[in-house]
C-alpha cells in the first residue's frame, strides 16, 4: 500500500506533450512480474506520470491488478494498461490525459480510491445522508450539514437539542476537501433517494459554514426536486472567506482527530477526501461562488442566516486572562486589575471577550449577506460558538434555530 500511496502523490506532477494519435509501448514481464523501475521510467519518458519506486510487482496478484485498474480508471482514454503473457501493454494518447490541475487532482483521487479499496470502503461508510434508525415520514426531518474539514460529530450537542424538541435528526457528511460542486452533487444523490422514498416528509436543513454552500449548490440548482421547507445557514461564507488559504491547517487537524478516534482511518483518506479544491472554491470571487450567487434564491424555501460578530481570538484571550488572574501574584493585582470582578465575573476577561468584530473569525459579516434573504440574525458569537457548546453553554444559535423551525 505504501507503493500505491506514493504513486498517487505523483500523478499531480504529470507533464504533457502533444501527439496526433494513440501509441503503444510494451514493458516486458518476467513470469507475470514487472520491474517497477522500468515501468516508472517508461511512464516518465512518455510523460504520462512520474514516480520513483523500485522492486517487482506481480500483475497477476491482487495488488498488481489494483495497480492496473487504478491507472486505467484514473487516466481513462489517456492511458490504458493491459496485460499479456509476456508484457504490460501501455496504450496512451497524451491529448486525452488530464489537461488541467483539477483533472489531475481528480485522477489522483480516483487512483487512490481504487488501489486502496478497503480504506476507501471504510471512508465511504462515514459519508452520505445518515438517518434515524426509525424514520417517521409524517414528522419533520432536520438534516445537519457540517463545514470545511469537519464531520457530523461536531453536531452532537445540536442534535440532542433538536431531538429533545421533538424533531427527527439526520446528518449529511461529505469529503470536505473535494470540489464543492462534487459535494453538492453527492448531496443531491442522497437527498433525492430519500425524497423518492418519502415524498411527503417535511425537511428542514441546518448547515454550518461551507456546508451552506454545498446545500445551496443543490437547492438553487436546476436539478432540485423540492421538499425543503427551511434552510438555516450558520456563519455562511456566501461571498467567500480569506481564511480559505489556511485550510491546510484544518486538514491536518481533521485527520489527526480521525486518526485518534476512527479505528479504520487510513492515510489514503487525506487524498480521497479531496486535494484542497474546496479551499479554492471558498476563495472570494471563485468560479464556484460567482456561479452560485448568480442564481436566484429558491422561492418556496424559507431562508435564515445566522452570523456572528465575535472573533475567536477574543474568547481565547479572555479565557487566558481569567486563568492568569488565578495565579498572578498579589502585588501585581493593583497594576493590572486581573482580579477585579463584576457579579462574580472577571471584569478584564469579560471586556476582552465582549469586543465586537466585523467577522466571526473565518467569515466576515459582509460575506454572510445574500441577495433575497432578509431574515438575518447577528449574534455575539464566533464561528464555532454559533453551533457548538463552548464552556458547557448551549450553542448560541440554538434559540434562533428553535424559533425558525417552529414557524
Amino acid at each position: 500500500m505504501r507503493k500505491f500511496f506514493l504513486v498517487a502523490g505523483v500523478l499531480l506532477s504529470m507533464t504533457l506533450t502533444t501527439t496526433a494519435a494513440p501509441r503503444e509501448v510494451r514493458v516486458p514481464l518476467n513470469e507475470g512480474k514487472i520491474d517497477l523501475l522500468e515501468l516508472s521510467g517508461t511512464l516518465d519518458r512518455l510523460r504520462i506520470l512520474r514516480f520513483n519506486l523500485t522492486g517487482e510487482i506481480d500483475l497477476r496478484s491482487l495488488q498488481g491488478s489494483l495497480l492496473v485498474t487504478g491507472i486505467n480508471k484514473s487516466l481513462g482514454e489517456g492511458c490504458q494498461v493491459s496485460v499479456t503473457d509476456d508484457a504490460a501493454v501501455i496504450t496512451y494518447d497524451v491529448d486525452r490525459l488530464p489537461q488541467t490541475t483539477d483533472e489531475a487532482r481528480a485522477a489522483t483521487r480516483t487512483f487512490t480510491a481504487v488501489v486502496a479499496p478497503e480504506a476507501t470502503a471504510a471512508q465511504n461508510r462515514t459519508i452520505g445522508l445518515m438517518l434515524p434508525t426509525k424514520l417517521d415520514p409524517n414528522r419533520k426531518l432536520v438534516v445537519l450539514v457540517h463545514g470545511l474539514d469537519s464531520d457530523r460529530t461536531k453536531w452532537f450537542c445540536m442534535a440532542d437539542l433538536l431531538t429533545e424538541a421533538g424533531y427527527q435528526v439526520g446528518w449529511f457528511s461529505y469529503p470536505s476537501d473535494q470540489p464543492l460542486a462534487d459535494s453538492a452533487a453527492l448531496f443531491a444523490k442522497h437527498y433525492e433517494a430519500i425524497r423518492e422514498m418519502f415524498p411527503s416528509m417535511p425537511v428542514d436543513i441546518v448547515a454550518h459554514s461551507m456546508g451552506s454552500l454545498v446545500t445551496r449548490g443543490y437547492i438553487e440548482s436546476d436539478g432540485y426536486v423540492g421538499g425543503v421547507e427551511r434552510l438555516i445557514l450558520i456563519g455562511p461564507p456566501n461571498h467567500g472567506s480569506r481564511w480559505a488559504k489556511y485550510r491546510f491547517a484544518l486538514e491536518l487537524k481533521e485527520h489527526f482527530d480521525l486518526w485518534r478516534h476512527e479505528p479504520e482511518w487510513s492515510p489514503t483518506w487525506m487524498i480521497t477526501d479531496g486535494l484542497g479544491e474546496a479551499g479554492r472554491d471558498l476563495e472570494p470571487h471563485s468560479a464556484y461562488l460567482d456561479t452560485l450567487n448568480s442564481r436566484p434564491r429558491r422561492a418556496d424555501v424559507k431562508y435564515t442566516i445566522i452570523a456572528g460578530d465575535r472573533h475567536p481570538a477574543t474568547r481565547i484571550a479572555g479565557n487566558t486572562v481569567a486563568a492568569m488572574a488565578k495565579i498572578v501574584p498579589n502585588r501585581a493585582v493593583a497594576w493590572w486589575g486581573f482580579r477585579q470582578t463584576v457579579n462574580g465575573i472577571n471584569a478584564l476577561s469579560s471586556s476582552i471577550k465582549t469586543q465586537d468584530s466585523a467577522s466571526d473569525g473565518p467569515v466576515s459579516l459582509k460575506s454572510t449577506t445574500l441577495d433575497g434573504v432578509d431574515d438575518r440574525v447577528v449574534l455575539h458569537a464566533d464561528h464555532n460558538a454559533l453551533f457548538q457548546p463552548i464552556d458547557g453553554d448551549v450553542p448560541l444559535a440554538w434559540n434562533v434555530i428553535k424559533d425558525r423551525l417552529a414557524k
